[in-house]
């Protein structure tokens, strides 16, 4: 099976599989093997550092992001759209904190780095020759001051974690 786009037969034989092999431990949001009540092993991979995992299917190892996973054993489907950890969290898997959204909505969720830019003192803002400059909803918004920018970005739904 392919890595990328499955289809739908690829989608469904996976979907059996883990459905037959695995349970999920809604305490600990975790997928654990039926018959040894192991977890099943997860892998981080560095690109944008979701937990994956690669279960072997009839002698072929296919990769598949683990929340997706997670989603598809307990809803009995593959997603849609693209499933969003609600907290921010990529480790919490539990299936109360994932949530099938678009990719905008998904995006609206995402947390920036409260690392301050060096020359505004604000995260998220730039200096723009006399203005300030950020980012909101993939459009480029101009203010008189810093810590304005850094307010309205805000309100329209930009989280920073520390």
């Amino acid at each position: 099976m392919n890595k990328t786009k499955r289809t739908e037969a690829e989608q469904k034989e996976l979907l059996a599989y883990l459905r037959e092999k695995y349970d999920y431990d809604c305490d600990s949001g975790l997928l654990v093997n039926k018959r040894t009540r192991h977890p099943l092993k997860q892998m981080r991979w560095s690109d944008n550092k979701y937990v994956r995992i690669r279960p072997r299917v009839y002698g072929v190892n296919i990769d598949v992001a683990y929340h997706i996973a997670v989603w598809a054993v307990c809803k009995g489907r593959w997603p849609v759209g693209t499933i969003d950890n609600i907290n921010g969290d990529k480790k919490d898997n539990r299936i109360e904190n994932l949530r099938e959204c678009s990719m905008g909505e998904n995006h609206l969720n995402m947390e920036l780095s409260w690392e301050p830019n060096p020359e505004t003192g604000v995260p998220g803002v730039l200096k723009h020759r006399r203005k300030f400059r950020t980012i909101i909803r993939g459009k480029r918004m101009y203010f008189s001051s810093p810590y304005e920018a850094f307010f309205i970005a805000t309100l329209c739904g930009k989280r920073y974690r520390q």
